[in-house]
């Protein structure tokens, strides 16, 4: 019975790992979102956010680590028996790399904008470009946190996923900030009539979940105000 508590409970924390992992990127594709309508404002609220989410991330993180390897250990050294079978690293994987750092000046350099005067077309295309740029790097660090997720759920022992959440915070505000140095600051205008052409889907999702707490809530008031009016 010790035994089968402890496999569940083996099993509950390495879906936690993963949970970790999927909340996390979730909120930087939140933030990739908000850059691809070019909405400055939501791109700060959803930085925010994911600073709130990091930081619950890493105080899970720290409980899980400090509970899972010595757990892992003790069911696993059963393995000669048939007991357990333990999560191995394939020898064949092939890790996602962790992201540099990428910033207005990488952006500037990468996607200038030369000439005088400025073409408006040219201008709206650096943009673009430095945009795509931005989300591409965003794409890259949603992968790497995942596969951290994952790889952490194979060797608890030797990685830390509070870590790489922390990373993880740091190289999507530094993509962001620069985004918003090359982009929006650099030329408001232009970036003002960009913004949106594509709105966020996950403002939506939001709003129907918002409809759908608040149908639930006055339900509830309704038929409380009808039990009292019974009594």
């Amino acid at each position: 019975m010790q035994r089968l508590a402890a496999e569940l409970r083996h099993r509950e924390l390495t879906q936690e790992i993963f949970d970790i992992g999927d909340e996390v990127a979730a909120y930087i594709e939140n933030l990739v979102e908000a850059i691809e309508d070019y909405d400055a404002e939501l791109v700060a609220d959803c930085l925010a956010e994911l600073d709130e989410i990091i930081a619950d991330a890493r105080h899970d993180a720290r409980m899980i680590s400090a509970e899972l390897p010595g757990l892992r250990h003790a069911l696993t050294s059963g393995l000669r028996a048939g007991v357990m079978s333990a999560r191995t690293i394939p020898s064949d994987r092939e890790n996602v790399a962790e992201p540099i750092l990428l910033g207005a000046k990488e952006l500037l350099e990468a996607h200038p904008v030369e000439g005088t005067p400025v073409v408006v077309a040219e201008l709206k295309e650096a943009l673009i470009q430095r945009t795509a740029t931005t989300v591409a790097q965003l794409q890259h660090l949603v992968a790497w946190i995942l596969d951290m997720a994952e790889r952490t759920a194979d060797d608890p022992e030797n990685l830390n996923l509070g870590q790489a959440c922390s990373r993880a915070a740091q190289i999507a505000h530094y993509a962001a900030q620069g985004w918003r140095i090359a982009v929006t600051e650099a030329h408001p205008g232009v970036a003002r009539t960009m913004r949106g052409h594509k709105p966020p889907q996950f403002l939506n999702e939001r709003a129907r979940i918002d409809a759908i707490v608040a149908k639930v809530a006055a339900r509830r008031r309704s038929n409380a105000a009808g039990a009292g009016a019974a009594s």
